[in-house]
């Protein structure tokens, strides 16, 4: 058992793939400024009290009430989180979808 009861799940190894090409053979001159960096790939998750949050729900202090804005505001731009994740699955049920032979 993980902290706090829950079972720790094993979770799989994140990598990003190889390059398809060579892009230091293309443009030799940035070579020079090269350096060692870390790609965050943050998913949706429900971390454990250990865990980090980071693409996932945040840990607050259960003794702390969440800091809100009161300050009134413009509905009138942007997305709910929920609407973007919905937006994607429409979209990626499309890219599965067989194309109609007729049209």
């Amino acid at each position: 058992m993980a902290v706090g009861g829950c079972p720790k799940v094993t979770r799989m190894s994140r990598t990003t793939p190889p390059r398809p090409l060579d892009a230091e053979a293309l443009f030799p001159e940035p070579a020079a400024y090269r350096g060692t960096t870390t790609r965050l790939h943050p998913r949706p998750g429900r971390p454990y009290v250990a865990d980090s949050s980071v693409g996932g729900p945040l840990l607050w202090p259960a003794d702390e009430p969440w800091p809100v804005c009161t300050d009134p505001h413009s509905h009138t731009r942007g997305l709910r989180p929920a609407d973007v994740h919905r937006q994607r699955q429409i979209l990626a049920s499309a890219w599965l979808r067989e194309p109609d032979p007729y049209l």
